[in-house]
């Protein structure tokens, strides 16, 4: 009976630390959020609609200008974290080691530059900043909490999904990011501090950011022709989604860490997207425009092709320049675009499905490609769209197969900066 009461006395508090982390990342991923927003409409010059309108009424000039003035303010913001800050883990150091906490000052500072990076344009995630903080913020309530290192690591996970649910409004995909990526387990006492701290963390940030879905798509069906073709999608995801981990590595290892080559870098590579989106604006921001598009099947083959090529270019150039940033959002948005190219072209063959069911599997195949998680990527974009329960089969059908390509090819050890860490000088 002792054994049972210890028991219980230590799952009810591990159920209180899931809620307060809850809270927290919830309140972190609110003031980002209300922060990108500021950004985006003082950069953009807009004050409703999405970032894609607004960037596409800004003018050529302003979109080239608001990038290079972004490119040097967080390229001397990151050069002085480089500069004046100590060694500092990320969030896949800090669960596995009680020593490396991630210091709440330096991450929050380094949220914060993610965030202003991706509202002035940046084409890079911004559900890092958010995992980040929620991460640093339960790490300060384990301590707090005196939680052994077993519950203190399942809490900065449930931070770091907590964050990421706050700001898509993502609750179950949240949990399972936390649960597939970073815990790798399905064991009910990490399962049940997953759940709690997302849905606290999503429906704490509704009364200010609503529950509406991160994309508007209408009720999609499809039929044969959708399972035939996502059985050929599948390896096609799988090559495109290891080629864009593999670039975003590269150019993440070869990126300035210090020094003047840093601010100079983000500045010159921001102002060079910027002159990229005179012609293609939605190459702007975490990639929601380019997906929405895509999902619209508001774009001609040309267009497609030209984003498929461009979007990871552009990514690939600011990781490159720099600057720090999550690459869930831009896989997605190259998923999207691969979908709506490819399925364009079938429906040649064989019509009979919307272009938004293809760019809705595309993007669940080539998110699961990079973030090695099949489970967290379907939920995902179930979740984004609040839609597509009957594309379910032939997205599963995709994503098995892409996963089972892009295992059997191998690809980059880490597909997020969460588990790589970072060295201040």
């Amino acid at each position: 009976m002792a054994g049972l009461s210890a028991a219980v006395r230590s799952g009810g508090r591990m159920v209180f630390a899931a809620a307060i982390t809850g809270v927290l990342a919830g309140l972190g991923g609110l003031v980002l959020t209300l922060l990108l927003h500021a950004v985006q409409h003082a950069a953009f010059g807009y004050t409703e609609d999405t970032f894609l309108i607004g960037v596409q009424q800004a003018p050529g000039g302003r979109r080239v200008l608001a990038m290079a003035i972004g490119g040097l303010v967080v390229g001397l913001g990151w050069w002085a974290l480089w500069r004046y800050s100590k060694r500092f883990p990320a969030v896949g150091d800090a669960m596995t080691s009680p020593q490396k906490r991630l210091p709440l000052p330096t991450v929050t500072a380094d949220a914060a530059l993610q965030i202003v990076a991706v509202g002035f344009g940046a084409s890079l995630g911004r559900e890092g900043a958010p995992r980040q903080l929620g991460a640093a913020l339960a790490g300060k309530l384990s301590e707090l909490l005196r939680l052994d290192d077993g519950q203190r690591r399942v809490i900065i996970a449930c931070g770091a999904g907590a964050g990421l649910a706050a700001v898509y409004n993502v609750p179950l995909g949240g949990a399972l990011f936390t649960l597939e990526v970073l815990l790798v387990s399905a064991a009910a006492r990490d399962v049940i501090p997953a759940l709690v701290s997302c849905a606290v963390a999503s429906a704490l940030v509704w009364p200010v950011l609503g529950n509406e879905p991160t994309y508007v798509v209408p009720q999609l069906n499809g039929g044969s022709t959708l399972l035939v073709w996502a059985v050929l999608l599948g390896p096609l995801a799988a090559l495109v989604g290891l080629a864009f981990l593999r670039l975003t590595s590269w150019t993440r290892r070869i990126a300035p860490k210090s020094g003047w080559r840093l601010p100079v870098a983000t500045t010159v590579i921001f102002t060079l997207v910027g002159v990229a989106a005179i012609w293609s604006p939605a190459l702007l921001g975490n990639g929601k425009g380019a997906a929405q598009l895509a999902l619209d099947g508001a774009m001609g083959p040309g267009s497609l092709i030209l984003l498929l090529l461009l979007k990871p270019l552009a990514t690939a150039a600011c990781l490159g320049s720099g600057a720090r940033g999550g690459l869930l959002t831009p896989a997605v948005a190259t998923g999207a675009v691969l979908g709506a190219l490819t399925g364009d072209l079938w429906t040649q063959l064989w019509p009979g499905a919307p272009t938004g069911a293809f760019a809705m599997i595309g993007a669940a195949a080539v998110l699961a490609t990079t973030q090695r998680a099949p489970l967290c990527a379907i939920v995902l974009i179930l979740e984004f769209t609040h839609t597509g329960l009957d594309l379910l089969v032939p997205m599963l059908i995709a994503v098995a197969g892409a996963m089972a390509i892009s295992r059997w090819i191998g690809g980059p050890q880490e597909p997020e900066q969460d588990t790589t860490h970072i060295t201040m000088a």
